[in-house]
Order: C-alpha cells, then sequence, then structure tokens
C-alpha cells in the first residue's frame, strides 16, 4: 500500500448525522436517476413518514428527491462515509443493495461500470468507439443488452464486440429493435464459430443475407419456428436460421446444428475441440 493509499484510509469513516438536504446531492455514475421514475418520487412525498424514512443517501436517491418535493424540506439521517473514492462509493452501493433486495440488471452494470470492475468499462468503451451507448433507454444507438454483451466478450474478446455490432450496424442500422439480445448474441455465434474460428464466412454474401432477405424481426420468428423441430436458445436458433438463409445463395453450404453453436462445438478450433479430436485419434 502506498504512503497516499495509507493517508486516505486513515481518514475513511462512518458516521450517522442529519445532513440537510441542499448539502447532499446523488452521483448518477453509479446511483439511480430518480428523474427516471417521478411517479414514484411523488408517491413517497406524498406519504412521507419521517418514522419509515431510514437513512440515506449512497443508497437513498429517491427518499433524498421525495424529500425535495416537501413544501418544508426535512434534513435527512445518513451514514456519513469519509475518505472513500468514487469507486469505493460505488462499491459500497453494490453491497448495500446485493445485501438487502436483488439488483436489477442495469443497477449492477452501473455499479460495476462506475467501480471499475472489469470486463464492464472496456465493454463500454469497446461499444462506445463504435459510436454507441451500453444503455437501457430505448434510444437509437443504445445497445440494451448488456449480459449478452459480457457473454460475447467472454466468448470472443473485444473483436467478437467489434465484430458483431458493426455488422449490424453496417446492414440494419442503429435503431433499438436491432439490439434485441437474441439478435447479437446470435449474430455473435455465427462469427465466432464459424468465421474466426475456422474457414472464414463469405462475408459480402452473409452482408446480402441480413440486408435483403430477411428483416431482424422476421429472423426472430424464424428461429422461434425452429422449436418444432429442434432444441436450443434463442441466440442459438438465430444462428441457425441465419445459416439456412445464407446456404440458400449461391455459394458453398455450411451443415450445422445447436451443438456448432456451444463450447462443445467440433467444427471450431478452440481447447475443447482439440481436445476431442485428439481422443479421436488416441492420443
Amino acid at each position: 500500500m502506498t504512503a497516499a493509499e495509507q493517508g486516505r484510509q486513515a481518514r475513511q469513516d462512518t458516521y450517522i448525522a442529519a445532513i440537510a438536504v441542499d448539502d447532499m446531492f446523488l452521483d448518477l455514475a453509479y446511483q439511480r436517476d430518480p428523474q427516471d421514475d417521478m411517479t414514484r418520487v411523488r408517491r413517497m412525498a406524498r406519504e412521507w413518514d419521517v418514522r419509515l424514512v431510514g437513512v440515506a443517501v449512497i443508497d437513498g436517491g429517491y427518499r433524498f428527491a421525495a424529500a425535495r418535493c416537501l413544501d418544508i424540506t426535512p434534513p435527512l439521517v445518513a451514514n456519513v462515509h469519509t475518505g472513500l473514492t468514487v469507486r469505493q462509493e460505488a462499491a459500497l452501493f453494490d453491497k448495500l443493495n446485493r445485501e438487502r433486495r436483488r439488483l436489477t440488471t442495469w443497477d449492477h452494470w452501473r455499479a460495476r461500470l462506475a467501480a471499475g470492475e472489469e470486463p464492464v468499462p472496456t465493454i463500454a468503451k469497446t461499444v462506445a468507439a463504435l459510436d454507441l451507448s451500453v444503455s437501457d433507454a430505448p434510444r437509437k444507438g443504445n445497445v440494451r443488452c448488456s449480459k449478452t454483451l459480457e457473454k460475447l466478450h467472454e466468448l470472443g474478446g473485444t473483436g467478437l464486440l467489434v465484430g458483431t455490432l458493426r455488422l449490424i450496424v453496417d446492414v440494419w442500422g442503429r435503431e433499438v429493435e436491432v439490439f434485441d439480445a437474441p439478435l447479437v448474441h446470435g449474430i455473435g455465434l455465427v462469427l465466432h464459430y464459424l468465421h474466426y474460428l475456422r474457414e472464414p464466412l463469405d462475408l459480402e454474401r452473409l452482408h446480402l443475407v441480413l440486408q435483403l432477405d430477411v428483416v431482424p424481426r422476421q429472423l426472430k420468428t424464424r428461429a422461434l419456428a425452429m422449436r418444432d423441430h429442434t432444441t436450443g436458445s434463442h441466440a442459438k436458433l438465430v444462428a441457425m436460421a441465419i445459416i439456412d438463409l445464407y446456404n440458400r445463395r449461391p455459394g458453398r453450404k455450411i451443415l450445422v446444428s445447436t451443438r456448432t453453436f456451444g463450447p462443445t462445438a467440433i467444427n471450431a478450433r478452440s481447447a475443447v475441440a482439440a481436445k476431442a479430436a485428439g481422443k479421436r485419434e488416441g492420443r
């Protein structure tokens, strides 16, 4: 531990105090924005009961916002933490919420981003470099499937993320619906298992398939229809539906199943595939 870190730790303390609301603020880097749910804020203000307020504000942003709506703004009793960095505050917010109630996916994402917990910052920067954002707001250019982005990053790193999102933007644009989780995940599976890990696909042909032969909604419908005769996640079925359309255009055909798009895929040049091949050859 450096001298600076030792000094900061020595200054850290926790105590309870009544704090004027005007002396408080929310750090929206990791906290929920009360403006996103003013109905809840106004209801809390109408039903304000000092006996039920509890303590704020690392995890009390809605109470803070509701107090500001009252005719006479009362002080709030708060757990005061001194000497914390923003990352430490974010980590504490995450910990408090985990212990008390189940976090939403987006609460957890924002807290991990502010705390610098990898791979969240790397994913966010990678997406931002493509002029997109990882956000739950239903706006053009927002990628609203953070869990899927983490799965693809774990599968193929930032290269797979970039390849997947760039392909989607090139063929379908930046509308909200094109970043639906099964579509993003399915296209990522196709690129990973059938392009990066084996003889590359004809990307021009793949572009034509996605741009001219199907729209996002139709692709999801085709994938779900496959459940009548096969099993697998929605993302794997999307991947199969893409290759089915790919095979209908002139050129080399590719035989696939749901097993093609998983860790035991023997068509992929992966550690699992190599081990399986070794067993078949008696190594």
